[in-house]
């Protein structure tokens, strides 16, 4: 009887050894060089900050869908690309802008410095061009800011709180201003002084607001249940582009992380065999304009995706003091599904996190859709949004450590919590420990 359990364990660490070791041996170990270079590459001076409209944009859409293709993802429901219509920020060529004082004459008076004085932010353009002074209808006047109503515009000078003119919003055409114009703590009070004494004030910025296309890109892993709604896992690929002294914004962190994270994602998945569930990739465009991407998206397969678990990667590289973040909607809590489960992880992984409650990154418009989302994120807003959001301040450790919380959860839902691929490394360590005893234990007592 003993001999038969002895033969019985055996069997038990031979198939675990042999399972494992196949795991092992097909697994495309997840390569956090790859990512980075990834990130350089997608925030290079050749991208020129991926604005949605611009050339540079599309490059980067096409860039995804070959890696897609070249990774043998299928299209989904037939297409690698949605095409959307959107109105984006559209830079006039030839046009220098400017902010300056005249008086009644129109002589000019002072002459105010591009990215000194003042720089356009990025909220709006619908009017590109407004004079005024102290006679205009409407002139709200703060410490901080003036507000000006010309005919059925509005427009904004407003001191950022670091008297610095590096933030750069995200465009959002709706927003009831027509253009919104950063000016240096100095700049505002000359402003104000300017118009006590009668003079106009006269301000130009060659952007105007231009009606393109663009695309979200599209993938998947079939998988063996083909009549289950995918897992998605998505990343925005889309920044702010250049300023008009064509200093380039990035966005390193935000999002070139998360769109290289996805990217490797897709090659460890895949050489993880066939899901139970199928696996939908997405770059979404426009996030930057109010997740206008997502959203197209959703509106469009929400009847394909409401039982989907939807794992976004938006900022992802950045753990200098900060903790691996679990975002989910203003609507949610820690109890709910996907945020408990990820924290659950988290602790399991020992990996330092917290929770946000925002509807800031394309989780958004699934949330609103009740279809499970998070966003994994690393909360640092440091330099996000300016010049200074670049490769050299990407930490490798904080995509490990997304990594070792996203793969398990993308795991447990998309290969029914498969123990030989999330566990293979203990099982290939642990069978081979248990016939190494077995052999010694049949050693010993074949010597006595």
């Amino acid at each position: 009887m003993k001999r038969l359990f002895n033969q019985f364990i055996t069997c038990i660490f031979l198939i675990v050894f042999f399972l494992s070791l196949n795991t092992y041996r097909t697994i495309h170990t997840f390569n956090v060089s790859t990512v980075i270079d990834t990130i350089d590459y997608l925030s290079s001076d050749h991208f020129q900050g991926r604005l949605t409209g611009t050339l540079e944009n599309k490059e980067v859409e096409e860039y995804i869908k070959l890696q897609f293709i070249e990774n043998d993802l299928k299209p989904f429901l037939g297409e690698y690309e949605q095409t959307f219509k959107l109105t984006f920020p559209n830079r006039i060529n030839n046009k220098d802008p400017y902010l300056n004082v005249t008086d009644k004459q129109g002589n000019i008076i002072r002459n105010f410095s591009y990215a000194k004085d003042y720089k356009e932010d990025m909220l709006n353009f619908k009017n590109n061009k407004f004079s005024f002074n102290n006679k205009n209808p409407l002139i709200k006047s703060s410490d901080k800011s003036i507000q000006v109503k010309q005919n059925s515009d509005y427009f904004l000078f407003y001191t950022p709180s670091d008297n610095a003119l590096q933030f750069r919003s995200s465009f959002v055409c709706p927003d009831p201003l027509s253009m919104c114009i950063m000016v240096s703590q100095d700049t505002l009070s000359n402003i104000k002084k300017y118009l006590s004494e009668g003079y106009n004030i006269n301000c130009f910025i060659p952007f105007t607001n231009k009606e393109t296309t663009a695309r979200n890109i599209m993938g998947y892993i079939e998988g063996n249940d083909k009549t289950s709604n995918p897992i998605i896992i998505s990343a925005h690929f889309d920044h702010l582009g250049t300023d008009l002294a064509n200093n380039i914004y990035r966005g390193a962190l935000d999002n070139a992380s998360g769109t290289a994270f996805m990217l490797e994602m897709i090659k460890h998945l895949k050489s993880l065999g066939t899901p139970e569930k199928s696996i939908l990739f997405i770059g979404f465009n426009a996030e930057e304009f109010g997740c206008i991407g997502s959203t197209k998206f959703v509106g469009k397969y929400k009847n394909y995706i409401k039982d989907s678990k939807v794992f976004n990667f938006d900022m992802i590289g950045s753990d200098r003091g900060v903790p691996l973040c679990i975002m989910g909607g203003e609507n949610d809590t820690f109890k709910t599904d996907l945020m408990r489960s990820a924290s659950n992880t988290c602790t399991d992984e020992h990996v330092h996190f917290n929770y946000l409650f925002q509807d800031a990154s394309d989780h958004k418009a699934f949330r609103e859709n009740n279809i499970n989302a998070i966003t994994f994120c690393d909360n640092d807003t440091s330099k996000i949004h300016t010049p200074k959001d670049t490769l050299e301040f990407i930490s490798p450790s904080a995509i490990e450590r997304c990594y070792n919380v996203a793969s398990k959860e993308i795991v447990k839902y998309a290969f029914d919590n498969n123990p030989i691929i999330i566990y293979y490394k203990q099982g290939l360590l642990i069978s081979i420990a248990g016939i190494i005893l077995i052999i010694l234990a049949c050693s010993k007592k074949k010597y006595h």
